[in-house]
């Protein structure tokens, strides 16, 4: 609703409060012609009616009110008690409950909460109400407690419409780290949304959408709990840490306890760090392992090769007849492009580098 409409249907409502309402005011021109009724016929022809006219405008400008005041009620901001809402809906986050609530607490008490939270009324209950967006806000001045309450604005939203402003609201605020957003998608996915839903809530295109999913679905679920959001953590990383999750057959979860137990890391990036050094330490001394114990059958040797962190890791294959060393093209575009452009280059570096080792024995 416009500001120019917004303030025509407050003057409605607060001269209606003083029984001076306008019974022919309307809101706009084109509900100025729905307001005329036909005049009755008599004999085929037309009789004026003095009270006709006056009727409808008065139904019609009854309507217009209530249709405008639920309107107008839908973009106000109402104060709600806290504990009339309930955090449920779709979980975009691992925990409202992180460092910066007591730094956003502590300015909601200096400096008042300056942006409404949405909610949506819980179906069948009085009151009672659904958080869409602003669950940090929320949670903030739950912790201040007392008689403070929500700044909220009530929408009677479908569920498509609820997560895409979720969605949409976060990435303008506090952005949702990538594992947050993984498990968003893995989440609205479960929840049988549509592809072009998922999009537009987390404002990617489709094929982020299903390496998300993806993500989520690798990374086993305890270990992202023990993680965390890790918000300096991107894409990149969080790919490679499950490539050596599928890679690898060690117990992961093992791995990353006994690394964070060691590192003492209490940062959430610092524990994803920890944990990926642990995997990468145990992929390698797998591989040693697999590559001793082939030699020994004189069987082909088969291996993960390269430092996840500067790029993909290759698989090197080496049997008596043929050596082969491939990797996936579609998890890493630009490396595949480039090694085509250069591959006489490095194919040339490293038959020097063969050359040299040579000479040297």
């Amino acid at each position: 609703m416009g500001e120019r409409m917004a303030r025509k249907l407050f003057g409605m409502i607060e001269a209606g409060a003083k029984g001076v309402v306008d019974e022919d005011e309307v809101l706009d021109a084109g509900d100025a012609a729905e307001a005329t009724s036909p005049a009755p016929r008599v004999g085929g022809r037309a009789r004026p009616s003095q009270d006709s006219g006056a009727t409808s405008n008065r139904i019609l400008s009854a309507s217009r009110l209530s249709k405008g005041l639920m309107d107008l009620q839908s973009h106000t901001v109402r104060d709600l008690d806290p504990d009339s809402i309930i955090s449920g809906g779709m979980l975009d986050r691992l925990s409202a409950e992180d460092d910066g609530i007591a730094r956003l607490s502590e300015s909601i008490r200096e400096h008042g909460q300056h942006v409404p939270v949405l909610v949506r009324p819980m179906p069948g209950e009085v009151d009672r109400f659904e958080i869409i967006y602003g669950r940090r806000r929320l949670a903030a001045i739950r912790r201040l407690g007392g008689d403070m309450t929500v700044k909220a604005i009530v929408r009677n939203l479908p569920d498509e419409d609820a997560v895409i402003a979720q969605g949409q609201e976060n990435n303008q605020r506090l952005d949702p780290s990538h594992i947050e957003k993984a498990l968003f998608a893995q989440e609205l996915r479960r929840k049988q949304f549509s592809n072009d839903v998922i999009r537009e809530a987390l404002n990617v295109d489709k094929f982020a959408v299903s390496k998300l999913v993806k993500l989520a679905e690798t990374v086993p679920p305890e270990l992202i709990e023990m993680i965390g959001p890790a918000h300096d953590i991107g894409r990149r990383p969080w790919t490679q840490l499950a490539e050596l999750i599928t890679a690898g057959k060690a117990d992961v979860i093992a791995i990353a306890a006994e690394a964070l137990e060691k590192s003492e890391a209490s940062a959430s990036s610092d524990r994803f760090r920890a944990v990926m050094d642990a995997m990468k330490r145990a992929s390698i001394a797998a591989s040693q392992q697999n590559v001793a114990a082939q030699q020994l059958v004189h069987g082909p040797t088969e291996r993960v090769v390269g430092d996840p962190e500067q790029g993909p890791r290759l698989h090197f294959k080496s049997s008596r007849s043929a050596v082969s060393l491939r990797f996936d093209t579609k998890e890493d575009p630009e490396f595949s492009r480039w090694l085509e452009e250069n591959v006489d280059d490095v194919v040339s570096d490293l038959q020097q580098r063969w050359k040299r080792a040579t000479k040297a024995q």
